[in-house]
């Protein structure tokens, strides 16, 4: 059970007395810190190399490894967005480091002389099968480190464990789930932040410690490999965060709209009486979805009986401008019916994980007995690539849903099980997983080309999605991909978004999706949502209306249920639900430039889509915070979404700091008690929605038969500015084609600032390098103008205008403003 001197190494586990390494042979350059670490303790290893690189002036890297052995490490792809130290000085950093003989690292925050890191208390300790280390947090809140399904607020002395496990969803602080994200963000009692990345995708504890206010990472196998961010602000510590594991992809324009599935459509007919009845009733939908019930006894890459006019109806969907999903499992059915050639060329192409015995490890899924493809394999690629590519001929998908990649299987380990007396399959240290490492998914002696199961277990959906987008861009290089991943790493936010997987049709399940959306996009996934009115059990109608009005907010929004579960559908509940469900679902549309500028900004620069309020700029957060908070969220800086997520409530209080806000429709002021908290009316067909003072958005008229492309599309735009307690707004837009994938290129846009100042708005073009892209302002309205207004001019012309006194909003409409030119419109 454990390694030549297990006995020595458990003794040392249990009673927590290992030595400190020393640090011997440092050099100091003025790009890193170089130093061998040697250690006398029984089964460590020694000596180990130390480098610390001052990577930029807000990032460092510490790496801790084998000095004369090879170990394994994450095959982590560098993004072109990593930023690195070329300069070769320290002048600029923003940080001090320094490196102990009785080794430890200490980091110091310059600007305050605040400690953000120092190991002095934590030994660390560095065996073949067990890493552990520690640091001091620099603060009272905690938050990242996932997934799991939690209160966005870390708890002190609480183990969270990573490793990437399907099975049931299961609530709780700590509990493993889908994806594996060891990243934490340390908030700072003077608004600042650090954030700290260990790179690691063996199973892997991060555990809080009230006692010396510390966190501890512990690992079953690897290497150390910390990655630390000195952010001014949490918004800062995150972005630098995606730019080191590189920022998320820049979705297709269609996958912004309304998404609709089910688990259990059964035939065609279903699927077009469903989208019938969405057209009907006038309620934006940009994308149909299959789950498994397409494919032929659940085997990929087939099509049913039961679906035979599936390739017509796809046609029919693009013809009104609407996309089609389709799930493609990574379990491929083992069959000697030569028939299935999925299985047969996979055994060709030897793109499956083997057992220990170098047989095809065989797990059970859906269509049965199944193998597992290897995505780490360079070759998998061309045969992954191959049967997608067969499908597609036969059913035009657009997109790809990529489902059940933990991996997931029936068995615990295999149909032969494993070797149970192997240290590799009960390692030395046991970490706090969901029953046992080896549940619901393979066997950790599983071989993957030259890797361990063992090892890599956590990155097979990130290598799932990686191989489908290379596959996918092989296929249409010049048009921007869309997956939809379960299992995700570090870094899956670059190829694929994310839902939450099965959540029930609950009002818990309801409220635990805000922090889940949130530590995603903290995480890099910023396309992330959740099924919509729940997966598992029967939904009601006023747990679907408000699921229906949050999920309108999430950046990913998607309907989608259970085979077992009854029709959910906005339109399933008769026509005065699906006039409530309606209207939540066209006020994201109406708001769609600014979510699509959002998502751009995430692309390019790093930061989060969906944000908390401790991400607001200026805000100094308290810990008292958090419970005001905790069901709220925003959509970049100006815009807070506060859903009703408790049963038969009418009203809720909304946290609303560091004002003026206002309601995002009315325009008009919402006032707040001395906790910036405000109680505000929500009756059913209420969405609360509020605008920060400072901000102006840009939206669009609701049309019929809207769909994502249309609104981008769409050539008219109101402007709609919300004043700060200076009088001053300021926002842009930035429209492209929604489709294109420019690669490194620069692609066609256009651009457009607007600000108020002194009862001026300003139109300010930015880059126009297509007319197509150009926008009309045909409408403006100012909130909070804090004077009477007698005359509004436009580039100098008056212009009719409304103002209204009590509610100081200003409506000037029936503008012919272009945003290719610059505009003034004055209001004395």
């Amino acid at each position: 059970m454990f390694f030549a001197s297990g006995v020595c190494f458990l003794l040392l586990l249990l009673q927590g007395t290992w030595s400190s390494y020393l640090v011997k042979k440092l050099v100091q350059t003025d790009v890193n810190i170089l130093a061998d670490l040697y250690s006398e303790d029984a089964g460590t290893i020694s000596p180990l190399f130390l480098n610390v690189s001052f990577e930029n002036e807000k990032q460092i890297r510490i790496r801790i490894t084998d000095k004369n052995n090879v170990r394994y490490e994450v095959p982590y792809p560098d993004p072109k967005t990593y930023s690195r130290n070329t300069a070769g000085s320290l002048n600029n950093a923003t940080y001090d480091i320094t490196v102990s003989e009785v080794f430890s690292i200490k980091i110091v925050r310059r600007s305050n002389k605040k400690v953000i890191l120092d190991t002095s208390n934590h030994n660390l300790v560095f065996t073949d099968q067990y890493l552990e280390w520690g640091t001091i947090v620099p603060g009272e809140q905690i938050y990242g480190i996932g997934e799991d399904a939690a209160p966005l607020l870390r708890s002190w002395d609480k183990t969270h464990t990573i490793w990437t496990s399907g099975g049931y969803y299961e609530k709780g602080e700590g509990v493993n789930l889908y994806g594996a994200h060891p990243f934490y963000l340390a908030y700072e009692a003077d608004g600042k932040a650090t954030g700290v990345l260990f790179l690691n995708s063996n199973a892997v504890e991060m555990s809080t410690s009230s006692k010396l206010h510390s966190i501890y990472f512990k690992s079953i196998g690897g290497v150390f490999d910390f990655s630390v961010f000195v952010g001014d602000s949490a918004l800062d510590a995150v972005s630098l965060y995606h730019r080191r594991i590189g920022t998320s992809f820049l979705p297709p324009i269609w996958s912004l709209g309304f998404h609709l599935c089910r688990w259990g459509y059964n035939t065609t007919e279903y699927m077009k009486s469903v989208m019938d009845s969405m057209i009907a009733a006038d309620i934006p939908v940009d994308v149909h979805w299959n789950d498994i019930d397409y494919m032929d006894e659940n085997e990929d890459f087939t099509v049913s009986e039961r679906f035979a006019g599936l390739p017509d109806y796809v046609e029919f969907l693009h013809s009104l401008g609407k996309k089609y999903v389709v799930m493609i499992d990574p379990a491929i059915l083992v069959s000697k019916d030569p028939s299935y050639k999925p299985y047969q060329s996979g055994i060709e192409s030897d793109v499956f994980i083997k057992n220990r015995t170098g047989d095809i490890i065989v797990g059970k899924v859906w269509p049965g007995m199944t193998a597992f493809p290897d995505f780490l394999w360079s070759q998998t690629k061309n045969w992954w690539g191959y049967w997608i590519q067969y499908l597609r001929k036969s059913l035009p998908f657009d997109g790809v849903w990529i489902d059940m990649n933990e991996p997931q299987s029936f068995y615990d380990g295999s149909a032969e099980g494993c070797d149970w007396s192997s240290k590799i399959e009960h390692p030395p240290y046991y970490p706090a997983v969901r029953h046992t490492l080896q549940w619901n998914t393979l066997c950790l002696e599983a071989e993957q080309h030259g890797y361990l199961h063992y090892n890599v277990h956590n990155l097979y959906g990130w290598s799932e999605a990686h191989t489908t987008r290379h596959v996918l861009k092989d296929y249409d290089p010049d048009t921007r991909t869309f997956i939809l991943t379960r299992s995700n790493f570090v870094g899956s936010g670059r190829w694929a978004a994310h839902w939450t997987g099965d959540v029930s049709s609950s009002w818990e399940d309801l409220q635990a999706t805000i922090p889940a959306i949130i530590n995603m996009n903290m995480f890099g996934i910023t396309m992330v949502g959740a099924d919509i009115c729940g997966f598992n059990g029967d939904t009601n109608p006023e747990l679907c209306v408000r699921w229906s009005q949050a999920g309108a907010f999430y950046t990913f929004s998607r309907n989608h249920n259970t085979l077992q579960a009854k029709e959910q559908a906005p339109t399933s509940f008769g026509p005065k639900v699906a006039t409530i469900i309606r209207k939540a679902i066209v006020m994201r549309y109406q708001l769609l430039l600014h979510l699509y500028k959002l998502v751009t900004e995430a692309h390019i620069s790093g930061v989060p889509v969906i944000r908390p309020h401790f991400m607001l700029p200026n805000l100094v957060f308290t810990l008292q915070m958090n419970e005001y908070s905790k069901d709220q969220f925003l959509w970049g800086s100006e815009i807070l979404i506060a859903p009703v997520v408790t049963q038969g409530a009418t009203s809720r209080d909304v946290f609303l700091p560091l004002g003026p806000w206002y309601d995002l429709w009315t325009q008009t002021e919402v006032k707040t008690n001395e906790k910036d908290v405000a109680h505000v009316s929500a009756p059913l067909e209420t969405l609360p929605l509020f605008a920060r003072g400072g901000s102006i958005i840009a939206a669009v008229d609701e049309f019929k038969g809207m769909t994502a492309e249309k609104v981008l599309k769409y050539p008219n735009i109101t402007l709609m500015a919300y004043l700060d307690s200076n009088g001053m707004a300021e926002g842009s837009i930035y429209i492209d084609d929604g489709i294109t994938d420019y690669h490194e290129s620069i692609p066609p846009y256009h651009t457009c600032m607007f600000n108020v100042k002194s009862s001026q708005f300003d139109i300010v073009p930015g880059m126009t390098s297509h007319k197509e892209f150009v926008k009309t302002v045909t409408r403006v309205t100012v909130g909070g103008v804090g004077h009477d207004v007698t005359a509004v001019t436009v580039n100098g012309k008056s212009v009719p205008f409304t103002y209204n006194n009590a509610t100081k909003v200003l409506v000037i409409a029936g503008l012919d403003i272009t945003t290719s030119d610059e505009g003034t419109i004055v209001f004395k």
